[in-house]
């Protein structure tokens, strides 16, 4: 895959990218580095505040494998950018992490309409705009968690912005309102990447009677690649970031593009089953990010707590699930949250976490 592909607004289907946001030890990361380039992929997902991310990509890629052989999307956070010099400063860490001297994919990460703000006022656009000029990056973009009104504004006033990255799953274009930015980034003829195929692994893992109706089609697929394969057969996306954080997962999406074949409406009848049983299990629609967790001042394990609430809503042995439950530390499980509301605007899914966490806690029982 070349920048050539990346930014080309008819391919047959997305490319498969590594997301680098959930990463397992140094050696397994590795490994999954190696398997995914040797199955012919080459595009890698990172970001600044993706904690210790950029630095395992320097062990596992850069410092390993020629510059030419891969491609490398990184993101500067916009609210922890107050002016150029803070710009420069944080681009000049990512490079060093990353071990790397220029940056393939470079963009203003998470844009809502709270770091739409900060990136108009404290110069980010022209600032970005101005690194592609020097060659420290090659194309730039944008990922999004905002409106649809707002990316209509960013792509009307910025047009330089060469490709965004959108949130599209088939839960949030079904039952939800991605469709309409996906409809958007059409509309401006601009290359998607897409993140969350598989919704933080809502997508992935199921109750038993919404599992079944996918094994019943096709036995020999995962659940996960039903949401994969929707993904990438989207119209402009031209590739599709997967969070694969273990060897087992790495293979699964590589043996689900080896070959690859767009679902099919057999299919897509089939994910309206499936969604018609997922709206009578209520979930937390939480992907795992974690950009919350450095926000609250009592570090509370929320993603954690979430994901166990999740599990035992599926259907997982909730004996299980309390065991681990109680296995975080005391002081950070869901009953101690002091609802601060300090993780709330961090939240790209916009979740009212100090309520949820009370129904967690409810839950658990503490």
């Amino acid at each position: 895959m070349t920048h050539q592909d990346i930014l080309n607004l008819d391919p047959k289907y997305a490319e498969l990218g590594f997301g680098l946001m959930r990463l397992p030890s140094a050696d397994e990361t590795t490994k999954m580095v190696d398997m995914y380039l040797e199955a012919g992929f080459n595009y890698f997902d990172t970001a600044y505040v993706y904690g210790g991310s950029e630095d395992k990509l320097k062990r596992a890629l850069s410092s390993r494998r020629p510059r030419d052989s891969f491609l490398v999307a990184d993101k500067l956070p916009p609210w922890m950018a107050s002016d150029p010099k803070a710009c420069d400063k944080l681009l000049g860490e990512s490079l060093k992490r990353c071990g790397l001297d220029y940056i393939d994919f470079y963009l203003v990460h998470s844009l809502d309409e709270g770091n739409e703000n900060s990136a108009v006022n404290n110069g980010i656009y022209e600032w970005i705009a101005l690194q592609k000029k020097k060659g420290l990056c090659r194309h730039i973009g944008f990922s999004f968690h905002g409106s649809t009104k707002l990316l209509e504004q960013i792509l009307t006033v910025h047009p330089e912005m060469e490709f965004v990255q959108l949130q599209l799953n088939y839960m949030d274009i079904l039952r939800g309102k991605a469709g309409e930015l996906h409809e958007v980034a059409l509309k401006h003829k601009k290359p998607i990447i897409v993140m969350e195929p598989v919704k933080g692994g809502t997508l992935a893992t199921m109750p038993p009677v919404a599992e079944s109706m996918l094994k019943i089609f096709a036995p020999d697929h995962s659940v996960a690649s039903w949401a994969i394969r929707y993904a990438a057969s989207l119209s402009g996306a031209t590739c599709l970031l997967s969070g694969m954080s273990n060897v087992a997962q790495m293979e699964d999406n590589i043996k689900t593009y080896k070959p690859f074949k767009r679902i099919s409406q057999e299919e897509l009848q089939i994910i309206e089953k499936v969604l018609l049983e997922l709206s009578t299990v209520a979930t937390i629609p939480c992907t795992y990010c974690k950009y919350c967790v450095a926000d609250c001042p009592q570090n509370i394990e929320i993603p954690v707590c979430f994901n166990l609430y999740n599990d035992s809503k599926r259907g997982a042995e909730d004996w299980n699930l309390e065991g681990l439950y109680n296995g975080i530390p005391d002081g950070r499980r869901a009953g101690d949250c002091t609802a601060c509301g300090s993780c709330v605007a961090r939240c790209p899914q916009k979740i009212d976490i100090p309520e949820e966490l009370k129904t967690v806690a409810r839950h658990f029982g503490s």
